[in-house]
C-alpha cells in the first residue's frame, strides 16, 4: 500500500504566529522612534498599541485577499494599491484616535501629520505585502521539492518491487529446470533439491516485505541455494562461505547475492577434474563492506557475460540503493573469475 502524496501548500500553518511577531517587531520600533521625538513613554506606547494592533487587524483583512494571488508583475500593482488602501485606512485610524485623545505631533500640521502616517503605513504593508508573497513563494517551492522527492522515493520503491517480482520466478525457473533434470537418473538428489528448494522458498516468503537487511541472511538465502545445486552436480561442486562478524551485521538489500551466485554456478567449470570451486567472501574496510564471489572458470573475451535479468537487476539495484556510492566489477585471472562488490554506507530503503 503505497503513503498518498501531499499535495503543495501556501505556509498558511504559520502565518499567524510569523504575522504577530512581525507587527510585535514593527511596533517595538515605532515606539522607540515615538518616544525619542515626543519624549513622552506613555502617549508613545498607548499610540503604538492602538495603531500596530489596527495594522494587525488590517493586515488579517489582507490575508484571505493574497491567498488567491500568485504573485506576478501584472499583480505587483493590485498589490500596490492594495497596501495603499491598507495604509489609507490605517492612517484614519491613526488620525481619529489622535483626534480624541489630543495627541499630535507639535512638530508638524494636522494634515502633514496625516500625510506622514500615509507615506510611513504604505510603505510598512508594501514591505509586510511583498514579503508574505516572498514566503509564500518560498514554502510553495519547498513543498514542491518534498514532493518531488517523494515522487521519486515512491518511484524507487515501486521499480524495486517491480525488480523483486521478476527475480524469484527467474531463479524459481532455473531451480525447476535444474530439479526436472535429476528426476529420471538421480531421484534421490531431485528430492534433496526439492527440499532445500522449499527451504529456500520459505525464506523468501519469510522476506518479502524487507527491501533490506543483514548480510548474514542473504548468505543463508545462498547457502540454501548453494545445497540445491550441490545436491545436483555432488562431489563436482565445492562451496565456501567465509564473511567477518562485522560484515555479517551489515545492511545489504534482500537478495543482492542471488545473480551473483547464479551467475558463478551458471559459468563456473571443472578444472583439470578438480571440482567447480564457488567461494563466497565479505568483509568490512571503514564503512565500506566488500564481497567477494568466485568461481573457477574463465570469462569469454570482451568482460561481462550477457546473461540478461541477473546482472541487469543487479546493476539497478544498486543505482537504487547505492547512488553513486557502489562498485562493481567482474574479473578473470587465472582460471578464477571474481565478481567484486563494494558498497559504501548504508542502503537505501524502498
Amino acid at each position: 500500500m503505497t503513503t498518498p502524496l501531499p499535495t503543495p501548500k501556501t505556509p498558511e500553518a504559520s502565518f499567524w504566529r510569523l504575522n504577530l511577531l512581525v507587527w510585535i517587531g514593527i511596533g517595538i520600533v515605532v515606539f522607540a522612534v515615538r518616544w525619542v521625538f515626543q519624549r513622552d513613554a506613555g502617549h508613545a506606547f498607548l499610540f503604538t498599541l492602538f495603531t500596530e494592533s489596527a495594522g494587525f487587524g488590517v493586515s488579517l483583512l489582507l490575508h484571505p485577499l493574497y491567498i488567491r494571488l500568485n504573485f506576478e508583475l501584472r499583480t505587483a500593482v493590485m498589490i500596490s494599491a492594495l497596501s495603499f488602501v491598507a495604509a489609507f485606512l490605517l492612517a484614519l485610524l491613526a488620525h481619529l484616535f489622535a483626534e480624541v485623545t489630543g495627541w499630535h505631533n507639535l512638530n508638524h500640521t494636522k494634515l502633514e501629520n496625516a500625510m506622514l502616517r500615509l507615506g510611513a503605513m504604505w510603505i510598512v504593508f508594501m514591505g509586510w505585502s511583498f514579503g508574505y508573497f516572498w514566503l509564500k513563494a518560498e514554502g510553495a517551492l519547498r513543498t514542491t521539492a518534498r514532493v518531488a522527492e517523494e515522487a521519486v522515493r515512491e518511484a524507487q520503491r515501486m521499480e524495486l518491487r517491480m525488480l523483486r517480482a521478476q527475480l524469484d520466478p527467474h531463479f524459481l525457473f532455473n531451480s525447476l529446470n535444474g530439479i526436472t533434470a535429476e528426476i529420471p537418473e538421480h531421484p534421490d538428489s531431485a528430492i534433496e533439491m526439492t527440499r532445500e528448494l522449499s527451504d529456500y522458498l520459505r525464506y523468501s516468503l519469510d522476506h518479502r516485505k524487507k527491501s533490506t537487511g543483514p548480510l548474514s541472511d542473504e548468505l543463508d538465502a545462498m547457502q540454501a541455494y548453494l545445497d540445491i545445486e550441490k545436491a545436483r552436480f555432488g562431489d563436482e561442486l565445492s562451496v565456501t562461505i567465509d564473511a567477518t562478524p562485522e560484515a555479517r551485521w551489515a545492511q545489504v538489500p534482500s537478495f543482492l547475492l542471488q545473480p551473483l551466485v547464479e551467475n558463478a554456478i551458471k559459468h563456473g567449470q571443472l578444472h583439470d577434474g578438480q571440482p567447480m570451486e564457488i567461494a563466497i567472501r565479505a568483509r568490512t574496510e571503514g564503512s565500506r563492506l566488500l564481497v567477494l564471489v568466485t568461481n573457477t572458470g574463465s570469462l569469454e573475451s570482451g568482460g561481462l557475460p550477457h546473461d540478461g535479468l541477473g546482472l541487469d537487476t543487479l546493476a539497478r539495484r544498486l543505482d537504487l540503493h547505492y547512488p553513486h556510492r557502489h562498485e562493481f566489477a567482474l574479473r578473470s585471472s587465472g582460471g578464477v573469475v571474481a565478481a567484486e562488490l563494494q558498497l559504501t554506507g548504508n542502503p537505501c530503503s524502498a
